[in-house]
């Protein structure tokens, strides 16, 4: 076990990754910033040899923990090996390498050559001698985006037949990254040390991966965060010379503008402008980039960012109050990691932006800073800012100016780093050293001595957890889930709130603008609508994956909450949405608007809710068929060693994995969803940023959403409701880089992009043909107390089968319409249904008729 204990109920010794003679005793050597990439090496975060790892972590960020479910539950080959076969970006990418690529400097935080690793390494790979995975995909697409056709319509960009196809699609070539983390790199950027990185990133997390602090030979990092899509239109080719036009844009995720056209906020609106700046750029003979980057919410997560938005309301929704109230609550109101964002240019060879879409001081100032020369700045135009997002847009005006004032004046501190309180908290862990010299001498403190307490001994960490009942009749006796870090020795829970963003917490208490541990100041924050309780969550069996009382963290438990700091895993807001499908059916006549629900406008409104993943372990393993021991030591050993409590204290029953969770879109009274007399919709969506963002026309996901929301509140129009359940599980859990290999290996493989071999080729690559795994998947029907649906609008039969072998039965099953259907998508729509979708009112085609739907090729 490493010389670490294992509590007493633990009956089965697994060996821990957090000491070199147990893992990565002989880590393939690399050199961060060589100009030979087989010089530099092969970065290794598989964990088939875990003697070979030279990386913390693993790959697919969070997805990893879908991994190990799949393999735990599946049987999946563990010593599984991906074909490669026509995976590789070929003619359809920059074939550098660029100058940033061998400067260790410029590119810290993903690999230069993660696009190019099973090429580079394919005789390590045949012969076995290598198991890695690529941690850069890049394929191409077309999108098929509402707004881009109004603006074609409007005039504002032409339809050339090459950048806009003649379908109205943006043609576009695009790279998934996952990060790759070069520590002492990653800590030169932010001005902080290694050491202070190191203990924050494992400290914040409580003690995600506890060898960012025992193995500071390992320097490289896969933090658990999803990483960046750049959209590139145009020439690539194009992108790395300075003589022709590039614009950028760089835009960070906001799930509920970007996707479901959120009216408080801007992003959507400035996503679709910078969309429009690119495809100009394009046609003037150059090229436009968006980089779009997984930091939801300024990198506080939704659960954290609806908090704020409830606060927002309660105090009026003010401009003076926008990023006061965001401080008081998160501590501070951005923790996005701009310092990084230059990386993905750089590794794209730019020097120099002819445009940048953004308004951002800090975007700006981190490029610049990164050599990059910014010719012109171009904001959102006023009038292209929805009604009710001026709040916003004004308070990110005032802020502007004030930084700039602040900036020409010399006040403004570059680094942002506060010594006294860096001063204050080496203080105060001296002292913790001090009371608890047994925990042994810090391996990086190579300044000063240190301590770090590992979060896998009872005495350390949860030393008197909080009792909780899980499926307990009511809230007193259930008890919270606590699982803030300012009293370690409460913690009944494995893991962190906040999930992947608490890496990002971690980053801000590294850079000394955040105090350690600092938890969510509560008020005002409670939910905006009152959702049950329900019967369902006092039975253990019908929710095991989210906290029924997570949304009344702060009401409910006042004599836990009087001595430890608690935290909402659900977040309750109000919703008004503006969606073109919707503005669409009303002017077709499908829908009508009724003044409440849906405006004139055409702007939708309802309820939200933003669900952090909360595992009952012992309940996730019956659902899954599995025992518990199984389970956690499949969630340690396929991430790469996350949690060594998982194996080390299966006296914690409960899991909070570092993945994205869910968002709830009700429609209609949510009072009346369990009520079976009234009209019930519901669609559960699985993430594709592609199409629900971009339109990929590749899959049949954003015309499926917004038909699910049309039925959606088709439904509370007639008296009922109507539910989205949004989960982040991008394409089918395997993660973005693996979605893109696999389109490309279907797009190249002889024959072209059958029907017939759709479900192989995603086999080929990933082992798995889905690892969204759809047990898990009733848990939030069962919190709104749903019992009866009678329009389920998915032809999934894995899902349908999940709802009813819950108990919820459904009336009727609804297809997408043919009509909706993109010309690539029926590919992915005759397979499907081939495999045993609901076909509705489709044609189940043969086997010899599936090889001839065919779709478009790479080029």
């Amino acid at each position: 076990t490493g010389g670490m204990s294992l509590h007493p109920s633990t009956l089965h010794c697994i060996k821990l990754t957090t000491h070199p003679n147990q893992t990565g005793v002989d880590p393939v050597p690399l050199k961060w910033g060589a100009k030979d990439p087989k010089e530099r090496g092969p970065v290794i975060a598989t964990v088939s040899a875990p003697g070979r790892r030279n990386a913390i972590g693993a790959h697919s960020g969070t997805y990893s923990v879908y991994r190990a479910l799949a393999l735990a539950k599946s049987g999946l080959d563990r010593h599984f090996r991906p074909d490669f076969t026509n995976t590789l970006p070929g003619d359809i990418f920059l074939e550098g390498p660029m100058p940033a690529w061998t400067d260790p400097d410029r590119i810290v935080s993903l690999d230069p050559w993660g696009h190019q690793a099973q090429g580079i390494f394919a005789e390590e790979l045949a012969s076995g001698a290598l198991d890695l995975r690529p941690t850069v995909a890049v394929t191409r697409s077309h999108l098929d985006i509402p707004e881009v056709k109004q603006a074609i319509a409007q005039g504002r960009v032409r339809q050339d037949g090459k950048v806009i196809s003649a379908k109205g699609h943006v043609v576009v070539t695009k790279a998934a990254v996952e990060p790759v983390w070069h520590l002492p790199g990653v800590a030169r950027r932010l001005g902080t040390s290694e050491m202070a990185l190191r203990r924050a990133l494992h400290e914040e997390t409580a003690g995600m991966y506890p060898e960012l602090v025992t193995r500071p030979d390992l320097k490289l990092f896969l933090p658990p965060i999803n990483g960046v899509t750049v959209y590139m239109i145009g020439d690539v080719s194009s992108i790395p010379d300075p003589s022709k036009p590039l614009t950028v844009r760089l835009h960070d995720e906001s799930g509920d503008s970007d996707i479901f056209g959120s009216d408080q906020s801007s992003c959507r609106a400035s996503l679709l402008y910078g969309i429009e700046e690119c495809v100009r750029a394009a046609q003037a003979g150059g090229a436009g980039l968006v980089v779009y980057t997984r930091q939801e919410g300024n990198a506080l997560g939704e659960v954290g960012k609806f908090m704020v938005y409830n606060a927002r309301r309660r105090t009026g929704d003010s401009v003076e109050g926008y990023f006061k109230e965001a401080a008081r609550v998160a501590g501070l109101a951005d923790l996005r990691l701009h310092e990084l964002s230059p990386d993905v240019l750089h590794w794209l060879g730019i020097t120099k932006i002819d445009r940048f879409v953004s308004e951002s001081e800090t975007k700006y100032e981190a490029i610049v800073a990164a050599g990059i020369e910014v010719v012109e700045r171009v904001g959102l135009p006023k009038d292209r800012v929805p009604p009710t997002a001026h709040v916003e847009t004004e308070a990110q005006a005032g802020q502007r100016l004030e930084k700039r004032r602040s900036t020409e004046s010399g006040l403004l501190e570059k680094r942002r780093s506060a010594e006294s309180m860096t001063l204050a908290m080496d203080a105060k862990r001296a002292r913790e050293a001090a009371e608890d010299a047994t925990s042994g001498p810090d391996p990086l403190a190579g300044d000063r001595p240190r301590y770090t307490k590992l979060a896998s001994h009872p005495a350390r960490s949860s030393a008197d957890p909080v009792p909780l009942r899980w499926g307990a009749p009511d809230a007193a006796h259930r008890g919270p889930v606590v699982a803030t870090l300012t009293q370690p020795h409460l913690r009944n829970a494995i893991g962190c709130h906040s999930g992947p963003n608490a890496i990002h917490r971690a980053v801000a208490v590294a850079k000394g603008l955040l105090r350690p541990g600092r938890p969510f100041n509560l008020a005002g924050t409670q939910p905006m609508v009152s959702i049950g309780p329900h019967p369902s969550w006092a039975d253990p069996a019908k929710i095991v994956s989210l906290d029924p009382w997570g949304a009344r963290a702060a009401t409910a438990f006042p004599e836990v909450a009087a001595k430890a700091a608690l935290q909402p895993s659900i977040a309750v807001s109000k919703a008004t949405l503006t969606i073109p499908e919707i503005t669409e059916a009303l002017a077709a006549g499908r829908l009508k608007a009724d003044g409440v629900l849906l405006t004139d406008k055409g702007v939708v409104s309802g309820v939200k809710v933003a669900v952090e993943p909360v595992w009952h372990l012992p309940g996730v393993a019956r659902r899954f068929g599995l025992t518990e021991h199984a389970l956690r030591q499949s969630l340690f050993e396929q991430t790469g060693g996350m949690y060594p409590e998982l194996i080390t204290r299966t006296d914690l029953e409960v899991f909070l994995p570092p993945i994205g969770g869910c968002t709830i879109y009700i429609f209609g009274d949510p009072d009346t969803l369990p009520d079976e007399s009234k009209q019930l919709t519901v669609r559960v969506h699985d993430e594709c940023n592609g199409s629900d963002v971009f339109g990929s026309d590749i899959c049949t996901c954003r015309p499926y959403l917004f038909h699910g929301i049309e039925e959606c509140v088709a439904a509370a129009q007639a008296g009922g409701a109507g539910v989205i359940v949004y989960n982040r599980k991008e394409g089918r859990a395997l993660g973005e880089v693996t979605k893109f290999m696999v389109y490309n290996a279907r797009k190249r493989q002889e024959g072209g992009d059958t029907a017939a071999e759709y479900f192989k080729r995603t086999e080929s690559v990933a082992g798995v043909q889905d690892m969204r795994f759809q047990e898990l998947m009733p848990d939030p029907l069962h919190w709104l107390g749903i019992t009866r649906i009678h329009r389920f609008v998915s032809m999934s039969n894995m899902k349908y089968d999940a709802v009813t072998a819950s108990g919820i039965v459904i009336d009727e099953r609804v297809d997408i319409p043919e009509e909706l259907i993109p010309c690539d998508a029926h590919v992915e729509i005759d397979a499907k249904v081939f495999a045993g979708y609901f076909a509705g009112s489709k044609k189940q085609k043969t086997a010899e008729e599936l090889k001839g739907t065919v779709g478009r090729q790479l080029k």
